[in-house]
């Protein structure tokens, strides 16, 4: 009998005649491809996003069978710009999470950012801290790791002086560049300083850049009819 290990449906989209095809979120397995039966009559009920299953899978190759799925814990019930942020974060893990790679520590970030965001449903200013929070953890499981305390010289960080992120090196001194009083602001994640989010979505971007190459996000497209 295969063992039940808890996941999450990052994406589904339909797969031959009454399949579907899921990318699953599991600590021990990391990203995972499976295909599911679509249920019908009493058994049917919706493969929702941002909900906690328990799943067991059969297989000998990289796209597994789900054998059984059962509900959790309810989906998390999301709308509007919070809705494309959660979608946002499905599509880091499905786009940069390499197949069949364990993660348990990506796992716990993802669930506590689908609380934050939540939360900031009732508190819209903590949406872009929640965004960024994420961002950064996964930098860093995927060997990314910021150093917002100190310069690609082992130096710390100076708060009068200016830096940009060099590539493989870190922050290093220029004449114009992010301060790095902000930059320590970030490393505390002091959100209400000045400038925090603005430069932490600017590093962000640079970061995660090259590892998305030309293909653009679907859920960034999402937030301009917003504006």
């Amino acid at each position: 009998m295969q063992p039940l290990c808890p996941a999450y449906i990052l994406h589904s989209r339909p797969f031959q005649d009454n399949k579907l095809l899921l990318q699953l979120l599991m600590p021990e397995r990391g990203r995972v491809s499976a295909v599911i039966r679509k249920r019908q009559g009493k058994q049917r009920f919706a493969l929702q996003p941002f909900q906690l299953f328990t799943v067991a899978l059969g297989g000998r190759s990289s796209l597994k069978t789900v054998l059984t799925l059962d509900e959790l814990a309810p989906a998390v019930r999301f709308n509007g710009k919070f809705l494309f942020s959660a979608l946002y974060l499905n599509e880091l893990i499905c786009r940069l999470w390499p197949d069949d790679m364990a993660a348990e520590q990506l796992f716990n970030y993802y669930q506590q950012s689908l609380t934050a965001l939540d939360q900031a449903q009732q508190q819209p200013d903590n949406l872009e801290p929640c965004l960024r929070e994420f961002e950064f953890s996964l930098l860093g499981e995927l060997g990314l790791q910021v150093d917002w305390q100190h310069g690609a010289d082992g130096a710390p960080l100076l708060a009068e002086l200016q830096y940009l992120w060099q590539p493989e090196q870190g922050f290093v001194v220029v004449s114009r560049g992010w301060p790095g009083s902000v930059l320590q602001a970030i490393g505390q994640h002091n959100w209400q300083h000045t400038d925090a989010l603005k430069v932490a979505k600017q590093v962000s971007r640079q970061l995660l850049t090259p590892l998305l190459g030309g293909k653009p996000l679907h859920s960034r497209a999402l937030f301009n009819p917003l504006g």
